[in-house]
């Protein structure tokens, strides 16, 4: 059964100080936004933190990542890069140290209990129509080494045993206060939690 590709409604717009620019220096993707250089926590180093923490680094700010466990890992099974994903993932510099480990599908076969197919799609007729981009998939364990990889890389400072039990804003609302379980506190201008709960 042919499967008929979706079409974007439409294009987005945007001027030419909004788009993203290339770094001549490291040669990533920056925004001219980006003014000053922040003093950054990140709470939890998962997929989702490690991530936050690689798009901040590239922006030019000072991060510290917080981990509640006593090593850094991934548990799970596979994980597909998308497109848009795969766009993200080249631009913070990772598709060499990807391919090593990436699984290159070449279609999806949808099928009802009985066997015939309900619906198909060619991952490389996808991905063709945005070029530059592809379908990959990995284990999470081997994504989520390249992203720590990454974000080491780039000048991430990783705590582990460091389980968060509050967050308190100053009265200007111009910083944050990390609380640790063992009652150590931590000073950033931002705190991204990105981890299921924080545990009070």
């Amino acid at each position: 059964m042919p499967v008929t590709p979706i079409a974007a409604k439409e294009k987005i717009q945007r001027d030419a100080a909004s788009k993203l620019k290339v770094s001549e220096q490291n040669n990533h993707l920056t925004s001219p936004f980006i003014t000053n250089k922040h003093q950054i926590i990140i709470v939890g180093a998962g997929l989702g933190g490690l991530g936050a923490a690689i798009a901040l680094l590239l922006a030019g700010h000072d991060v510290e990542v917080f981990e509640a466990a006593s090593e850094i890992g991934e548990v799970g099974a596979g994980i597909q890069i998308l497109p848009n994903s795969s766009r993200v993932l080249q631009s913070w510099g990772m598709k060499d140290a990807l391919e090593k480990y990436a699984t290159k599908p070449s279609q999806v076969n949808m099928r009802h209990w009985k066997g015939g197919i309900i619906s198909s799609m060619n991952f490389a007729a996808s991905a063709a129509q945005y070029p530059g981009t592809f379908y990959w998939d990995f284990h999470r364990a081997n994504l989520h080494k390249c992203l720590l990889e990454r974000a080491v890389e780039l000048g991430a400072r990783t705590r582990v045993n460091a389980r968060v039990t509050d967050v308190r804003v100053s009265r200007n609302g111009e910083t944050a206060t990390v609380v640790l379980q063992n009652g150590e506190r931590h000073v950033a201008d931002l705190v991204v939690e990105l981890m299921a709960l924080i545990v009070v």
